[in-house]
């Protein structure tokens, strides 16, 4: 789903979504670790912002997606890697950051323990995830010309969010936490809100996500109709409508102290 999309994703998706990576970095308290784990790190835009708190440490990112992984700095330690299999020894990073990640997996709570594992004592994970509220009236209004006139659904559908419904609120994702056997957790939403121009909101839905998916499998020219006419749709909903409203749900937990001697 992602690797086609990689360049586009870098260039629109990444910077809209790095304030909340910092949000994840400040809850981490990022002081003196020697090796931090970005798990899912995508074209790796919070990388960097990483090294800027902890200079010292070792960072890694890691994701499934190669040609995501591709887009990052070789400054920074690379792995294409599964989330509910890590390639890591147990206890060996101080502070794990995941971002916009584990919705994307079948089974978060399995992942979360890996993390759980692969963190020493008193390491720290921070999460964040889609909320469950949202509101994009320009988004709808494109899918529904998108519909009328008959482009496939996206191949996509029912797989890229396969554990959403089991993280996607404070209350869950603490929950999902706690069992995964992290202490001391919290959990806060922020709101998300995106004001687009019409060309802009028209130059991200036809390079990202489902409706790039799904317009990619018409013919060049109906592509072009299909486009032109939801566009066309979009033009006419009043600026308020192209406002993009939604919530993200960040958390934290610590991986518990070892046990005594």
């Amino acid at each position: 789903m992602y690797g086609p999309a990689a360049s586009d994703y870098e260039e629109i998706w990444a910077p809209l979504l790095r304030p909340y990576g910092l949000r994840l970095l400040d809850m981490l308290a990022l002081a003196s670790p020697t090796r931090v784990l970005d798990l899912g790190c995508g074209v790796g835009r919070l990388l960097p912002d990483i090294r800027e708190r902890a200079p010292g440490a070792l960072i890694v990112g890691t994701d499934r997606t190669e040609a995501m992984l591709r887009r990052t700095s070789p400054a920074f330690g690379r792995i294409v890697m599964d989330a509910v299999r890590p390639a890591f020894a147990d206890a060996v990073f101080d502070a794990v950051v995941s971002s916009f990640v584990v919705f994307h997996l079948p089974d978060p709570r399995a992942a979360l323990e890996a993390v759980r594992r692969s963190l020493r004592p008193g390491g720290r994970v921070a999460v964040s995830v889609w909320g469950p509220e949202s509101s994009f009236p320009a988004e709808d209004a494109w899918t529904e010309e998108l519909d009328a006139v008959g482009v496939p659904q996206d191949p996509a559908a029912g797989g890229p969010r396969d554990g959403m419904e089991l993280v996607n609120s404070s209350d869950k994702l603490r929950s999902i936490l706690q069992s995964a056997g992290f202490r001391n957790v919290t959990a806060e939403t922020a709101e998300w809100t995106k004001p687009w121009e019409l060309d802009a909101f028209v130059d991200w839905v036809t390079r990202l996500g489902p409706s790039r998916r799904r317009l990619e499998q018409l013919p060049a020219d109906h592509r072009r109709a299909a486009i032109a006419r939801a566009r066309t749709r979009v033009a006419s909903l009043p600026k308020e409508d192209l406002v993009d409203h939604d919530t993200v749900v960040l958390a934290s937990g610590e991986a518990p102290a070892a046990p005594p001697a």
